[in-house]
């Protein structure tokens, strides 16, 4: 056919030109149904409809979570050693390294042997003093103290461990000023030993005031909702377990032991994960009191550059129901306040130092407990030579923490006698 010229086409009516543009547009129409009628955006659609099926079902929520890949770190540690302790402790310690420290170094100055704080929590000496004042006494002491613990993480322990065998009579809180604002601290969600605890509990109802920034919400909220991000090793260990008795018939008749599977199930669960501590690594020896110091002004200083409003009335919603449930389950509780170091109170505003006092002051009357301030002893004193640095005690101050908790139970008429019953 030849060529038309520009005079034919434009003899031809409009609407026989637009036929070439309106093909087009229902050829692009049809492409478009394509693309929702592909083999991938039907698998999209399986993906989301069996992620939906897996939230509403939760098919993995009986698994162990003690048998999921962890990093080993002090909160690990401490349950592992918590739940296993024979006799089961009566009376828990809880508060930060300024408590773990020092009870922990009077431990190896008390037992006169090596103490190994990754894995001996017992407080022996705390003991022996109840049994002072109280002979009867017959139970077993726990120190919870943590490193960077704030209350958020106590009441993190209290909610998935003081149940059952495990319950305490007595929960003693051991607090200093930072341990509700901590100027370094980012969000009650962000800790070691919260990520560590959640797997033990359904801390939805905690979304609110565990995750105080935009970031940390939304990974818990896509944790939740894409069920194979939150439990990947739910789904792992569960298909292991499952598929152990089949593959044990079909291979174990005719395989040896094989000289690369060495290591206990324990050590394989850790295998793909860094360790944030060790057995062995921090030892308490005896007779080790020194004099030297540790200069952490500077990190002191940075602790409490404000006064970090917003964290202490975070921090107070988590004591508040601390508070009530130690109360439900009929724990006892005993609030302390820690010792601060001369050079250390230096840093301390006295507007953050007096709202810590009334603060502990105001939950013991509340919900009617012992308070005991160590700072306000007639017979007791502090001085730098009981402190390793800042904030941190050393033997000495460890033994005057415990003696003035021991006796302050022992002279409360409650308190007395519940420590007098017995073992639990």
């Amino acid at each position: 056919m030849p060529n038309k010229t520009i005079a034919e086409l434009a003899e031809k009516p409009v609407d026989e030109l637009a036929v070439p543009q309106q093909a087009s547009v229902k050829t692009q129409s049809k492409r478009t149904f394509n693309i929702f009628g592909s083999h991938a955006f039907i698998a999209l659609l399986l993906v989301v409809a069996a992620n939906f099926l897996l939230v509403a079902f939760n098919p993995f929520t009986n698994v162990d979570p003690d048998s999921l890949p962890a990093l080993k770190s002090w909160i690990f540690w401490t349950k592992q050693d918590y739940e296993h302790m024979q006799p089961k402790a009566d009376v828990v310690m809880l508060g930060s390294s300024l408590l773990m420290n020092s009870v922990w170094m009077q431990e190896a100055e008390y037992l006169q042997k090596d103490v190994d704080i990754v894995v001996n929590r017992r407080s022996k000496y705390f003991e022996s003093q109840v049994q002072r004042y109280i002979p009867t006494y017959k139970g077993a002491a726990f120190n919870f103290g943590l490193p960077g613990s704030m209350l958020s993480d106590d009441y993190m322990i209290e909610r998935t461990m003081f149940d059952g065998d495990h319950k305490p009579r007595f929960a003693i809180l051991c607090l200093g000023p930072r341990d509700l604002m901590d100027t370094s601290f980012s969000c009650a969600g962000a800790t070691t030993h919260f990520k560590y605890l959640e797997k033990f509990t359904d801390t939805r109802d905690l979304l609110d005031i565990a995750y105080t920034s935009a970031w940390p919400k939304i990974n818990f909220v896509l944790r939740e909702a894409i069920y194979c991000l939150g439990k990947k090793h739910h789904a792992q260990i569960a298909s292991g377990e499952a598929f152990k008795p089949v593959s044990e018939a079909i291979f174990k008749p005719v395989t040896g032991p094989s000289p690369f599977n060495i290591k206990t199930d324990f050590d394989k669960q850790f295998a793909f994960y860094k360790t944030e501590v060790e057995k062995g690594v921090f030892i308490a020896k005896p007779n080790a009191q020194t004099d030297s110091f540790f200069d952490n002004g500077k990190d002191w200083k940075k602790r409490f550059k404000d006064s970090n409003d917003e964290m202490f009335a975070n921090q107070m919603i988590w004591f508040e129901k601390l508070m009530k449930e130690l109360k439900a389950k009929n724990i006892a509780a005993v609030l302390v306040n820690m010792p601060v170091s001369e050079l250390g109170a230096k840093y301390i505003p006295p507007a953050v130092y007096k709202r810590h006092i009334d603060a502990l002051k105001m939950m013991a009357s509340k919900y009617d407990c012992l308070y005991v301030d160590t700072m306000q002893q007639n017979d007791v004193a502090f001085d730098m030579k009981d402190f390793s640095d800042y904030g941190h005690m050393d033997a000495s101050g460890g033994r005057k923490v415990v003696d003035i908790v021991a006796r302050a139970m022992a002279n409360d008429p409650r308190c007395k006698s519940l420590l007098a019953g017995g073992t639990r």
